[in-house]
């Protein structure tokens, strides 16, 4: 099965070049309204695909990516040959051109006089017989089988349950297609990696991390699992909180890091946190940790408050969402949290949900790199870095089974 999307200025322009590219056989898959205010048309039409063209070694490390940039082209091409599709359409044009020229043989029949009712010779009936050779003699012609193999049909089936874009789930799709691989989990986490990146380290020693995001998505606990995991590694950390906000926040990251035997530093707002950065404390070059309060990123002043912290405490921003929400909605969000300097994404709850189709569409459309991943409430142990690998195991693996955490743990066996 071929499946493309087609934008049009309204229903009939976008019907219009459904029909002219796929014929009038495409079955119309589902129609929406774009936020550019065009409708989309998804449609598919039943044709065999070809072989994918296998990845070459520039590519596979790399180097060269500009070979899947052509993604909005479709990822199913037809399986025939190009003098065939040059026959193919040379009889449409001519089939076109008769039907618009009548013949003289025509003509003459419409000049003809009309005769009259009882001069018309009536025609014989057709029998059972004759009716049943000619549906035979119609049909005998063999349809072409359609290819769809096995790998495909996981990939199709893993991207329309975890709710993936069309457009995405076709670059994605047709990346693992031409990767030289038959493992499809090995597949998939190379086109992971071709269209995403995965940037888990801290970029810079020096320079303090801070973890912003809407309210109740987790960044108070994750703070406290970053915390217990260099303590753990006897890594040196600072951790500050500016979440004053919301009640019990001071009160219940202070109960984590007074049993790692951690300072917690309450900072009142963009104009005192430079002050607690200078602390001499602070200067001795381990990694600094800042919490924030959830905020409303629709709300241009909560935004900008934001913004006057992250630039007071000259901050990496990484920003954490939750997984399982509406795709679009999430990308909205990581947009808005990208528009302030967010450059990573941290995704908490993936022990609490199945579909992270949205994980995926914030990631790609607010450009952000993925870093770390919530697996279990657990602060020891709830922290995992998220790889191409384990992100394709996710998304492969079957939905009824439980412990997410263990996909991680394969990974770094």
């Amino acid at each position: 099965m071929r499946i493309k999307s087609f934008n049009g200025q309204n229903m009939a322009d976008a019907m219009n070049k459904v029909r002219q590219e796929l014929g009038d056989d495409a079955i119309i898959l589902s129609t929406q309204q774009t936020s550019e205010g065009d409708v989309q048309i998804t449609a598919a039409i039943e044709r065999s695909d070809p072989d994918p063209s296998p990845i070459t070694s520039s590519q596979a490390n790399g180097k060269n990516r500009k070979w899947a940039l052509d993604w909005d082209t479709d990822w199913r091409l037809e399986a025939e040959q190009p003098h065939e599709k040059k026959q193919l359409r040379n009889k449409k044009k001519n089939n076109s051109k008769a039907a618009q020229k009548p013949t003289e043989k025509l003509k003459a029949a419409l000049n003809a006089p009309i005769p009259d009712e009882d001069q018309v010779p009536k025609k014989e009936p057709k029998t059972a017989q004759a009716t049943s050779v000619d549906s035979s003699t119609a049909n005998s012609e063999p349809e072409k089988p359609i290819k769809v193999t096995p790998q495909v049909q996981v990939l199709v089936q893993a991207m329309a349950y975890h709710g993936i874009p069309t457009l995405l789930a076709e670059r994605i799709c047709r990346s693992a297609l031409a990767a030289q691989t038959e493992d499809t989990t090995l597949a998939l986490a190379a086109a992971l990696d071709m269209h995403f990146s995965f940037s888990p380290k801290f970029n810079n020693r020096h320079k303090p991390l801070m973890l912003v995001g809407p309210p109740g998505v987790g960044k108070t606990m994750t703070i406290a699992k970053m915390a217990a995991s260099a303590t753990m590694s006897d890594r040196k950390v600072h951790v500050i909180t500016t979440d004053k906000s919301r009640a019990g926040a001071v009160d219940q990251l202070k109960a984590f890091t007074d049993i790692l035997k951690l300072k917690l530093w309450v900072s009142n707002g963009a104009d005192d946190l430079p002050h607690i950065l200078n602390e001499k404390e602070l200067s001795d070059g381990a990694h600094v940790l800042i919490d924030t309060g959830g905020i409303n990123c629709y709300e241009t002043n909560e935004l900008e408050n934001l913004a006057e912290l992250i630039i007071a405490g000259s901050a990496e921003t990484m920003v954490v969402l939750p997984a399982g929400n509406d795709p679009s909605e999430m990308s909205d969000t990581a947009e808005k949290f990208a528009a302030i300097g967010a450059k990573r994404m941290l995704v908490t709850r993936l022990d609490t949900t199945r579909r992270y189709g949205g994980v995926l569409t914030a990631a790609d459309k607010a450009n952000l790199s993925f870093s770390y991943a919530s697996v279990s409430p657990a602060v020891a142990n709830g922290l995992h870095v998220l790889t191409p690998v384990n992100l394709a195991r996710l998304i492969l693996r079957d939905p009824t089974l439980q412990g997410v955490s263990n996909e991680f743990d394969k990974v770094q066996k």
